[in-house]
C-alpha cells in the first residue's frame, strides 16, 4: 500500500435550513403575488376598496392581500440574515473573501435593477436622448443592492471600533431609519428629497419613483443583519427552545402591540412637551411586519428542531433567489426585451383562472431550478471555452 497521503475533501458546514425555508417561502410568496396582482380582474378595484373601508368584501382576498404585504419585509429581512450570517468570521476586513463577494453582489444587484428598467424596444429613443423617467426607479434589486453595502459598511465600522456587539449596531441603523420615517410618509405630494437632485438620486430616498426607497425598506435589511449576527453569535443553541420562544414572543408582542405602543410614545412626547408632532404612530406597521418576520422564524427554527430537514427542491428555489428574480422580471413585465405577460393578461382573468395561472407561473419557475445547476455547467463551459480562445489569440 502507497505511503501517500490521501486527500480527503472537507465536509461541508452544516446549513441552517429555516434560513433557506424563509428565502423559499419569501419568493414563491413573490412570484404568486406578482402574479395575480397584473393578471386578476379585481385587483385593482379591490385593492380601492380595501385601502377605503379596511376590507375588499371578500375575505379571501383580504387574506391574500395581507400575506403579498408581508413579503417584501420577508425579503429584505431574510436577505441580511444571510449576507451576515455568512460575512463574520475572524479574519481582518479586506482579508475576508465574503466583503468582495459582497461588494461584487451589491454592484451587480444594481446593475442589474436598472437594467430591468431598460427596453430594447425604446432603443431608438434611448439613442436620441430620450429615456423614460421609469429607467432611474429604486426598486428591489437596488435597495437591496445598496442594503448589502450598508451591511458592510456596518461591519467595517464595527471591526474598526471593537466596542459593543455587531447586533446592537445593526439595531441602531435599523431603527434610525424607522424613526425618520415619519418625517418622509409626511412630505407633500409631489415634494421629493433631496430637493433639487436628480431623479436617479431622489428617487433612492424619495422621489418620482421610489418603489422600495431605503427610507423605511432597507431597515428591514439591517434588522436580518441584526438577526444573523445573533444566529451566527448562537448557531449551536439558536435552535434551543429558548430562542424559539424569543423569537415567537417578540414576534407576537410587535404585530399585537405596536399600534398602542407607538400611540403611547406619541403621547408621552406631547404630555412631557418633548414634542407636539411626533408621529411615531406611522411606523406602527413596520413593527408590525417585522413582528410577523419574528414569528414565521421561530415557528421555521421550531420546525427544523423537531423534523429533519435535508436538501430538498423547495430549498434549492430559495438559494437561487436572483435568477428567479431577474427571469420573473423579464417574463412578468417584460424587462429588458420590453415585452411580457403583462402586455398581453394584464386584468384579464377572472379569480379562479389567476390562481391556476399562479400555480404554473409557479410550477414553470420550481421546474426551472430543479435543472438549474446544468444551466450554470453550461455556462461556465462556455465561459471557459471563450477565455481559452481569447488566450490563444492573445498568444498568436
Amino acid at each position: 500500500m502507497s505511503n501517500q497521503a490521501v486527500e480527503v475533501p472537507l465536509a461541508k458546514k452544516p446549513r441552517l435550513m429555516f434560513i433557506d425555508m424563509a428565502r423559499s417561502i419569501a419568493i414563491l410568496l413573490m412570484l404568486e403575488g406578482h402574479f395575480i396582482e397584473i393578471v386578476f380582474e379585481g385587483f385593482r378595484p379591490m385593492v380601492d376598496t380595501f385601502k377605503a373601508n379596511q376590507t375588499s368584501g371578500n375575505v379571501f382576498f383580504d387574506i391574500w392581500y395581507f400575506i403579498k404585504g408581508f413579503t417584501a419585509p420577508m425579503f429584505f429581512t431574510v436577505t441580511g440574515i444571510v449576507f451576515v450570517f455568512l460575512l463574520i468570521n475572524e479574519k481582518k476586513f479586506f482579508e475576508n473573501p465574503r466583503v468582495k463577494k459582497g461588494i461584487r453582489r451589491s454592484i451587480e444587484l444594481i446593475l442589474w435593477g436598472y437594467l430591468l428598467q431598460i427596453n430594447f424596444r425604446s432603443f431608438d429613443q434611448y439613442i436620441a436622448g430620450q429615456f423614460s423617467s421609469w429607467v432611474t426607479a429604486y426598486h428591489v434589486l437596488q435597495s437591496i443592492g445598496v442594503g448589502i453595502a450598508s451591511l458592510l459598511f456596518i461591519y467595517w465600522l464595527h471591526s474598526t471600533i471593537r466596542i459593543g456587539s455587531l447586533a446592537f449596531y445593526y439595531f441602531v441603523a435599523g431603527t434610525s431609519i424607522f424613526v425618520l420615517y415619519p418625517d418622509f410618509k409626511a412630505m407633500p405630494q409631489g415634494s421629493y428629497f433631496p430637493e433639487n437632485a436628480p431623479a436617479i438620486i431622489q428617487n433612492v430616498f424619495k422621489g418620482p419613483h421610489s418603489v422600495f426607497p431605503v427610507i423605511p425598506w432597507m431597515a428591514f435589511t439591517l434588522y436580518g443583519g441584526m438577526i444573523g449576527a445573533i444566529v451566527k453569535k448562537h448557531k449551536e443553541n439558536i435552535k434551543s427552545y429558548f430562542f424559539i420562544f424569543l423569537f415567537i414572543g417578540i414576534g407576537i408582542v410587535l404585530n399585537g402591540l405596536s399600534y398602542p405602543i407607538c400611540e403611547f410614545i406619541d403621547n408621552a412626547a406631547k404630555k412631557l412637551h418633548i414634542s407636539d408632532n411626533l408621529s411615531f404612530v406611522t411606523n406602527a406597521w413596520l413593527y408590525s411586519r417585522f413582528g410577523q418576520i419574528l414569528l414565521v422564524l421561530g415557528i421555521l427554527i421550531f420546525i427544523e428542531k423537531i423534523v429533519t430537514i435535508r436538501e430538498n427542491l423547495f430549498l434549492k428555489v430559495g438559494q437561487n433567489t436572483l435568477p428567479i428574480y431577474i427571469i420573473h422580471v423579464i417574463i412578468l413585465y417584460g424587462g429588458i426585451f420590453g415585452y411580457g405577460l403583462n402586455n398581453v393578461l394584464s386584468a384579464k382573468l377572472s379569480g379562479i383562472e389567476s390562481i391556476i395561472g399562479a400555480v404554473i407561473f409557479i410550477g414553470t419557475f420550481v421546474l426551472m431550478i430543479k435543472y438549474w445547476d446544468h444551466v450554470e455547467n453550461w455556462w461556465s463551459s462556455v465561459k471557459a471555452k471563450l477565455s481559452g480562445k481569447a488566450k490563444v489569440k492573445a498568444k498568436s
